[in-house]
């Protein structure tokens, strides 16, 4: 298949809208999130836990960051009619107040939806990479 012009803007699109969301969540900004989030969106961590955008938004109100490193890697992307897939590394740093950092690497899904007009994040799953042995 011969890529597009199209197909490639959609595509450097795609990878700035997942910077911004990063951005957005290493900073605790609500305002932000509610602008990328979908009203549906969801997070599934890589614990298994699933956690709605309105917490995620509420948390970042009350300035819990959950994180101090988010750094995207190795992104590709897919598209389909009015939805953009974003797969690649996320580089995640969690630090505590009472124990030592959490560090490690985890595989991502981002699903973009077109929502009135604008690419929305509606679903971002994160997949730890097992530590070497």
């Amino acid at each position: 298949m011969v890529q597009t012009r199209q197909q490639t803007d959609i595509e450097a699109a795609a990878i700035a809208r997942m910077l911004e969301f990063s951005a957005a969540m290493l900073k605790g900004d609500p305002e932000a999130l509610e602008e990328l989030l979908a009203p549906d969106f969801t997070y599934t961590h890589m614990n298994g836990l699933v956690e709605p955008g309105d917490e995620i938004i509420e948390a970042r109100r009350k300035e819990r960051r959950s994180s101090a490193r988010m750094d995207f890697d190795q992104m590709s992307v897919r598209t389909y009619p009015n939805t953009t897939i974003v797969n690649g590394l996320n580089h995640m740093r969690i630090d505590y107040d009472d124990r030592p950092p959490l560090i490690f690497d985890a595989h991502f899904t981002g699903v973009w939806v077109d929502v009135d007009g604008t690419s929305k994040l509606v679903v971002y799953h994160s997949t730890r990479v097992p530590d070497e042995e």
